[in-house]
C-alpha cells in the first residue's frame, strides 16, 4: 500500500505536476481550496501534508495554508506537514517549525530536495519490507 499524501496549493499547475511527479510512488491527493484540502484530509487522513504557507487568506479568515496545518496537526497527530513558502528568512523558518512544521521548502525548490524530504516524512516500503529511495516519474 502507497503512502497517502495530501497537496495543497492554491496553484492548480503545482498541484498537478506535485501529483504527476509523485503518483507512481505515493497515493496522492490533491486540493487548491479550504474546504476541499479539509475535506480531503478528514476523508483520506495522509502520512504527509504537503502545504502552501503562504497561500492568501479565504474568506475573510487566516491564511489558508495554517488553517489546514492546524486542522491536520489537531486531529491527526501522526501526520507530518511539508511546507512549502517563498519566505526565507530565519524569523519566518522559526515560526513555522514552532508551529509544527516538519521540514520546509523554500519555493522555488528542486524536485530532488522535494523527493528526500518525502523519502525521509512516508519512506517507501518495498514488497519485501525494505525501503526504497528509487523514484519513476509519470508522464
Amino acid at each position: 500500500m502507497k503512502p497517502r499524501i495530501l497537496i495543497f496549493d492554491r496553484d492548480q499547475a503545482i498541484t498537478q505536476q506535485l501529483f504527476w511527479t509523485l503518483c507512481d510512488y505515493y497515493d496522492v491527493v490533491t486540493a487548491n481550496d479550504l474546504p476541499t484540502a479539509l475535506r480531503r484530509a478528514a476523508t483520506h487522513e495522509p502520512i504527509v501534508a504537503v502545504l502552501d504557507l503562504n497561500s492568501p487568506a479565504e474568506f475573510g479568515s487566516t491564511d489558508t495554508g495554517w488553517r489546514i496545518l492546524e486542522y491536520v496537526k489537531s486531529r491527526m497527530p501522526k501526520s507530518r506537514i511539508l511546507g512549502m513558502t517563498s519566505e526565507a528568512v530565519p524569523e519566518t523558518r522559526d515560526k513555522y517549525f514552532h508551529f509544527g512544521v516538519d521540514e520546509l521548502l523554500v519555493k522555488p525548490f528542486d524536485t530532488e530536495q522535494l523527493l528526500g524530504f518525502l523519502r525521509r516524512l512516508a519512506p517507501l516500503r518495498s514488497l519485501d519490507g525494505v525501503e526504497s529511495g528509487a523514484f519513476k516519474f509519470c508522464y
